[in-house]
């Protein structure tokens, strides 16, 4: 039973400071660009984001919110969209499938892949 424990024990703590060190490791500024849309996001320390889409070089969102990861996803929730294209409070998710240090790639909701390049 001590085993069982201690096993759960390491698994949780396992489990929490890889969600600590890959927050650390998106923490910056990203982009993703295909030839019809791109995609800028800075994940802060403190856990605020902002970022801006464009669509076929035109500016279709501009946002800010907080974001956060838990075990391979990472979560958004949105808290204003200057342009009003996503409402406040809205939540999103996207499956995290490799973080590297200069590039994180997602799967989200949708099912299609984007792989992010740090900018900075």
């Amino acid at each position: 039973m001590k085993g069982l424990i201690s096993l759960t024990f390491f698994l949780l703590v396992s489990c929490v400071s890889m969600e600590h060190a890959t927050s650390k490791r998106l923490t910056g500024e990203w982009l993703y660009a295909d030839k019809i849309q791109s995609c800028r996001y800075i994940f802060e320390r403190d856990g605020t984001f902002n970022g801006e889409v464009f669509v076929r070089a035109k500016l279709v969102s501009k946002f800010t919110g907080r974001w956060s990861v838990e075990g391979r996803t990472l979560l958004y929730r949105y808290e204003e969209d200057l342009l009003g294209r996503i409402p406040p409070g809205a939540l999103d998710r996207d499956n995290l499938l490799a973080v590297q240090q200069d590039s994180f790639t997602i799967e989200a909701a949708d099912g299609s892949r984007r792989e992010y390049r740090r900018i900075r």
